[in-house]
């Protein structure tokens, strides 16, 4: 449940809900509710490779875009696939941009490994 307010688009003060006109400025209240969350992160790459891993998360960061890393290092490791797999997220704002430096440093295909 999001809580609301109004906000007097004259003056700027904030008052709580059910105000319709402020007592400052007798000018009618504007209904705000509060922000939209921020977009999911989207995942930009996935590797089972924790070196491969490590290199795009700088190369990401160094151009300024925040990583988050989602995946697992398997302590145990049966011999069946991959001991770990991780995904690299960026924020949706950044997914462009962190594409278009992953496919100029190491590839379009390199993305999908």
């Amino acid at each position: 449940m999001s809580r609301r307010r109004v906000r007097c688009p004259q003056c700027g003060r904030w008052y709580a809900w059910g105000a319709t006109a402020c007592p400052a400025c007798h000018v009618g209240l504007e209904l705000f509710s509060d922000p939209e969350p921020d977009p999911q992160p989207l995942a930009v790459f996935e590797t089972a490779d924790r070196f491969s891993l490590e290199i795009v998360v700088s190369l990401l960061e160094s151009h300024g875009i925040r990583c988050q890393i989602l995946g697992h290092d398997d302590a145990i490791h049966l011999g069946a696939g991959s001991a770990g797999f991780w995904r690299v997220l960026v924020a949706a704002a950044d997914e462009s941009l962190a594409q278009e430096i992953l496919d100029a440093e190491i590839g379009p295909d390199a993305a999908d490994s």
